[in-house]
Parts: structure tokens; C-alpha cells; sequence
């Protein structure tokens, strides 16, 4: 009888030190999310017992990995928690992590939510097993496989077509509806595809972690008849291009001088009591064709000279784009610009072209940071055929229109003298309520984005 008392008392002992746990917060809420990248929730444990406290072994889990700063704590100390949430689901969530500890019986209960609109391109599906690094993300999944008349956006049936992984394996492809479907994992492929009256299509691409299927587009050329091409390093192919006829140039360059000179303030700014608040995304083209001609150096400087003018009142984002899209610059108050201009700087031409992802990130960002009564205002700037990704022709040009509706105009830069590419990006920024500017041909060359910007933010 008294073994048994003794054995009650202690476990109602237990019971109640267990309970002398201190949380600053038992639910963290993410709210919403327009590009998950894997975020960690935090929370603060305090251990007001009077023995130590101790957190029990957890065990591996593919959607949850926690991250504790102590893993024993004495009475009176406290441990931060971390809580990093995996999954490739999209919309709202709410889970549950359970955290054993030595003095409770019963699991800590934390509560994560949220709302995922997007994913990030470096995104995990799935939390990592240790010491086995991202390789454990690359989980197998179908990937729709499209190929499409550029101009027209027409489905195509090439006459060959393969895809290859970066250790030049071939990847099976299985036609299936309109195109084909190949099971891969996330990560960077080559891809050849030819057609009769087709430039042939060589390519290199990164499959996102969220993408399920992947357009190829293809430039008619009556005069080419396929043959069986090798692969070649992408670096060491020829720029095509087509050189403008001078009438051509003297009059897109006579059109783009039209655009309003307006003054500045006497520190170089915007001045508050003329322009409108500015939300400008840049979605850069950092592949390698931007290279020659010093076209990205030549880009960065117009930026800079925007730059100089905006006012800690406007936000700027930046997103680059080459067989990826990444976020280089979320948008915020224009405050630290010598900051940015390093982020600038450090961007260098690598890789092939990914334009849709980069799209709907930035319309993502854009109606995010939405400015009311502001100039919300996307830049594409590129010197080829903006396209690529998930995302087809119409996709696209549903994409910007539906965003000049919400008030989020699209204005294109046009690097180069590819006479297709350059209509195409004047066809977008019609789309997009904007202006489409070629700078190699400005009158003002570098000081040609500043002057647009001006234009379109003047208050009337």
C-alpha cells in the first residue's frame, strides 16, 4: 500500500513540474507566402523546473526538420527552437510538430500555418537526411514535355527531339497527349529537338523542384531542313543576328527620343510633389547571349542611374533569369542603393533562358508589394525571344494582361537587333500598358530606363 502511495506521488510530481515549461509561442503563422523557400519558424523554450531538462532524439520526417540551440538545459535556461516545414503542396497548411522532452510524458505540440502562391527555385520538396545533403530532395516526378511554334504558339510534332541529363545520359521520353512525358528529378538537362522548316532547338535547362512541364519553342526557318545535330557546348554557338536595315533604326531610334524629358530635384531624385511612388520589378536576362556586346554591363548602368534617382518612398525588385529564375532583390524602400548596386555587379551571363518562371514571380512580387495609387510596374530586359519554362504564349500574354487589369503595367528593354525578338517584346508591353525601348538605339543610351520610369510615374 505504501509502494503503491509512493508511486501516485510521484507521478503527480512529474506531472506537475512538466508543466513548468515556458513558451513565448506555441503557433508561428507564416500568413501568406508568395515564393516558399523553406522558411523557419521560431520559438523560445524555457525550462522553469527544478531539474534538468533534456530533448529526446526525433526521428527523421520528409515534411518537418527541427533545430534546437541546447539539446540539455538546466533549471532556469532556455533553448531556442527551429522548425523548418518541406512539402510541394501549394495553399494553405497547418501541421503539427510534436517535440519530446525528458521531464513530460506527453509530446510539446507546435503549430506551424500558412499560405503557399509559389515556390522559390531552390525550394526543397522534402527535408534531407543528414550529411546526404539537397541529393535526397531529387525525388522522380512526371514532367510534360511541349513543343511549340513561337510565333504562332502551335503544337508541334518534331521529327526528333531528346533529352539528355547533365552526365549525358538519356532520358526516356513517352509520348503523351499533345506532347510527350519524361520521369526525371529536379536539375539540369539538355534538350535537342528538329523539325523541317525549323531552326533546330539546342537548349540547356533546369527543371524547378515545383515544375511539371517544360515548352520548347522553335523559330520557322523555310530555308533549313533538320539534320542529326550532336550536342554542342552552348557556350561556344554563334549569336544569330539580324541586323536592322538603317530606315528601321532611324526610326525606332527618332520614335524613342520622343519620350518626355522631366526634371529631378536638386539631389538628383524624383521629386515626391511630381512622380508617383514607384514598384518597379526587373525581371533581367543574365543568359549568355547578354554577354557580348557588353549588354549586361550596359543594363547594370542604366539600372544604376535609375537607381540614383528613386527615393526611399519607392521599392525596387530584382529577379534574374537564365535557366533559372532567381530572386536577386526583394522588393523594398530604394534606402541602401549601394547595397543593391553590389547585388547588381555580382550578377554575371550563365546558362539558357527560363523567362516563365521569372514572369510569375514577378507579378507574384508585384501584386505583393502592391503600391495603391502608385506606378506598379514590371521590366522585362532581354535581348532575345522572351519565353521559356511552363508557361506558353497565350499563357503569358493571359498572365500580362490580367496584371494591366489589376493596375501592374509590363515594360520591355530590347537588347540587340533580332527584328522578331524586338516585335515580340513591343507586342508584350502593348499587352502590359507600357513602353518597349530598344537602349542601343537611344538617344540618351543609359539614361533611356530613367526617362521611361519618369513617363509613367509623372503625376497629371
Amino acid at each position: 500500500m505504501r509502494f503503491l502511495f509512493c508511486l501516485c506521488f510521484a507521478l503527480f510530481s512529474g506531472f506537475l513540474t512538466a508543466q513548468d515549461l515556458v513558451f513565448d509561442r506555441m503557433l508561428w503563422d507564416f500568413g501568406d507566402v508568395a515564393y516558399w523557400k523553406n522558411d523557419t519558424a521560431y520559438f523560445k523554450l524555457r525550462n522553469a523546473t527544478t531539474r534538468d531538462l533534456s530533448f529526446l532524439p526525433t526521428f527523421y520526417n520528409e515534411d518537418y526538420k527541427v533545430l534546437i540551440s541546447d539539446k540539455k538545459l538546466e533549471p532556469g535556461e532556455a533553448a531556442d527552437i527551429g522548425i523548418v516545414y518541406y512539402t510541394e503542396n501549394k495553399g494553405r497548411f497547418n501541421v503539427e510538430v510534436p517535440l519530446y522532452v525528458s521531464v513530460r510524458p506527453d509530446p510539446i505540440i507546435f503549430k506551424l500555418k500558412g499560405n503557399i502562391k509559389g515556390f522559390d527555385p531552390d525550394a526543397l520538396l522534402r527535408c534531407p537526411v543528414v550529411n546526404a545533403g539537397s541529393e535526397e530532395n531529387r525525388l522522380e516526378k512526371l514532367v510534360d514535355l511541349e513543343v511549340r511554334d513561337r510565333q504562332t504558339d502551335e503544337l508541334l510534332r518534331p521529327d526528333e527531339i531528346w533529352v539528355k541529363t547533365a552526365e549525358h545520359a538519356r532520358v526516356k521520353l513517352e509520348k503523351w497527349g499533345v506532347g510527350f512525358r519524361m520521369s526525371v528529378v529536379s536539375g539540369v538537362y539538355r534538350v535537342s529537338a528538329a523539325k523541317s522548316g525549323y531552326d533546330d532547338y539546342i537548349a540547356l535547362i533546369k527543371l524547378e523542384p515545383y515544375q511539371r512541364k517544360f515548352i520548347v519553342y522553335m523559330d520557322k526557318n523555310p530555308d533549313l531542313v533538320p539534320v542529326e545535330t550532336p550536342w554542342l557546348d552552348i557556350d561556344s554557338l554563334p549569336l544569330p543576328i539580324t541586323i536592322m536595315d538603317i530606315d528601321t533604326a532611324v526610326r525606332e531610334k527618332e520614335r524613342n527620343t520622343a519620350i518626355d524629358t522631366l526634371s529631378l530635384v536638386g539631389d538628383g531624385r524624383l521629386d515626391l510633389r511630381q512622380y508617383r511612388r514607384n514598384n518597379i520589378i526587373f525581371i533581367l536576362d543574365v543568359s549568355m547571349s547578354m554577354k557580348r556586346d557588353n549588354k549586361l554591363d550596359n543594363l547594370k548602368s542604366s539600372i544604376s542611374i535609375l537607381l540614383d534617382a528613386l527615393r526611399p518612398e519607392d521599392k525596387l525588385g530584382i529577379i534574374g533569369f537564365s535557366s533559372q529564375a532567381v530572386l536577386i532583390q526583394n522588393p523594398e524602400p530604394v534606402a541602401e542603393k549601394d547595397s543593391i548596386k553590389a547585388r547588381l555587379n555580382r550578377m554575371k551571363a550563365t546558362g539558357g533562358t527560363n523567362g516563365g518562371a521569372a514572369l510569375k514571380m514577378a507579378y507574384a512580387l508585384a501584386e505583393e508589394h502592391f503600391i495603391v495609387g502608385g506606378n506598379n510596374q514590371i521590366i522585362i530586359a532581354t535581348d532575345g525571344l522572351f519565353g521559356g519554362g511552363d508557361l506558353s504564349r497565350k499563357d503569358m500574354e493571359k498572365l500580362i494582361v490580367t496584371g494591366n487589369g489589376k493596375g501592374i503595367h509590363l515594360s520591355t528593354l530590347g537588347f540587340g537587333f533580332d527584328p522578331k525578338a524586338l516585335d515580340f517584346l513591343k507586342h508584350l508591353s502593348d499587352l502590359g500598358g507600357g513602353n518597349h525601348l530598344n537602349p542601343m538605339l537611344e538617344a540618351r543610351g543609359e539614361q533611356a530606363l530613367l526617362e521611361m520610369v519618369k513617363n509613367q510615374s509623372k503625376l497629371p
